[in-house]
């Protein structure tokens, strides 16, 4: 009898090892940014290739943490981030980033952080040799160091609510800013939007549209603790007031030229929280039974954008969430993101500015690290490392 030969897994090595590494780097940037996480973890060499500057432009990244200031920057409906800006990582690690000064800017005496959308930023930039008050939009990217100072939108400053950034990159390599404007001769308990301009590094020029929802919409003025604007699917969505102030979401894609506004659900005991996660619009808040005895917190998903209607897709008590911790929600809580391929939601609680997670999926709370004097918003941050032409001076 021929005598028989048996694979041995020592002798050949894994089939992870058996890879070459050109076959890695053509099969790598098609998997899921989760699961690339995962694969840094199979070996030294792996992780390597992924974190090599050559290779991780082409490759899809994930949540690294989120941007926070100690400086108290709220005014009205407006919030950002000013010196000093620093970043805390999921894990709760130490993650420095040479470029969290904006020291790669042209001479500036001032850079306000207004929004961080896929890893561009917005900003509000104050040059040396500008009068005081005076102001340009700079879109840049920290990663890379590259960045494009925006024209003019042609709008007064006290006209413009807020500004916004759009960008997706598994869409587009181009970017949008959005400014919503107000209607400055409408009356009410919070300014109301008449309409909203819209820049394009594509056309290299700017869009006005008058608004036209089918009622009139307010922006609130509340606390904007976290990031209360989201752009998903080519649309900016916003916390707004309603008829009746009514709280609601209204929405204006890049061209101006479809608007939306629904509700949201309602009976929340402080003010909701919406971000994108795993392809889907999320929106959090909690509720109280009858006698406010018990409290959860619920997270709603909206997979119908026609239908409109929000199916609910986890709920706890909060006296699981906060594992311990003394928390008085209308005070000393604070939204921070939602995981955007994961079914976890960051939030600060406590006098110390606790940050902490909480896994919907096996119930499991995490703190993560005192954010000492950290304010919000809290911008979350996905590195990019692809060169973009439209940042290209």
């Amino acid at each position: 009898m021929p005598a028989l030969r048996y694979w041995s897994a020592s002798s050949s090595g894994t089939a992870a090892e058996r890879l070459t590494d050109d076959l890695l780097l053509e099969i790598l940037p098609r998997v899921p940014a989760k699961s690339l996480c995962r694969f840094r973890c199979v070996s030294k060499h792996w992780l390597g290739l992924i974190d090599h500057p050559d290779h991780r432009k082409k490759l899809p990244q994930t949540l690294a943490g989120f941007f926070y200031t100690t400086s108290f920057t709220n005014s009205g409906p407006e919030s950002f981030l000013a010196p000093p800006i620093l970043l805390t990582s999921v894990s709760g690690s130490p993650c420095p980033l040479t470029s969290i000064s904006f020291a790669f800017l042209p001479n500036h005496m001032r850079v306000d952080v207004l929004d961080c959308c896929n890893g561009l930023f917005l900003c509000r930039w104050y040059g040396v040799s500008t009068q005081i008050g005076e102001f340009s939009y700079i879109v840049c990217n920290p990663a890379t160091e590259k960045w494009v100072v925006l024209p003019g939108s042609g709008q007064a400053t006290g006209a413009v609510l807020i500004a916004r950034l759009g960008f997706d990159p598994t869409q587009s390599s181009h970017f949008h800013v959005f400014e919503l404007l107000e209607d400055q001769d409408s009356w009410g308990p919070a300014p109301g939007l008449a309409g909203v301009a819209v820049y394009s590094s594509e056309t290299g020029g700017w869009i006005h549209k008058k608004e036209r929802w089918n009622q009139h919409i307010m922006l609130p003025y509340s606390d904007r603790s976290s990031a209360e604007t989201l752009f998903l699917n080519n649309n900016l969505y916003f916390h707004a007031l309603g008829c009746g102030l009514s709280k609601c979401l209204a929405a204006v894609d890049t061209e101006g030229e479809t608007w939306r506004n629904f509700g949201v659900p309602g009976g929340g005991l402080i003010e909701g929280f919406i971000q994108w996660s795993q392809g889907c619009l999320h929106y959090a808040n909690f509720y109280g039974d009858e006698d406010n005895v018990v409290v959860r917190l619920a997270v709603y998903v909206l997979e119908n954008y026609e239908s409109k209607e929000w199916i609910l897709k986890h709920t706890v008590e909060t006296s699981y969430v906060f594992g311990g911790i003394d928390v008085t929600l209308d005070w000393d809580f604070k939204w921070v993101g939602i995981h955007p391929q994961c079914n976890l939601i960051f939030f600060t609680a406590g006098w110390v500015t606790t940050l902490m997670c909480y896994n919907m999926d096996h119930r499991q709370v995490k703190v993560i690290r005192s954010l000492e004097d950290g304010k919000p918003p809290y911008l979350p941050y996905v590195p990019l490392y692809a060169e973009l032409q439209s940042l290209d001076m």
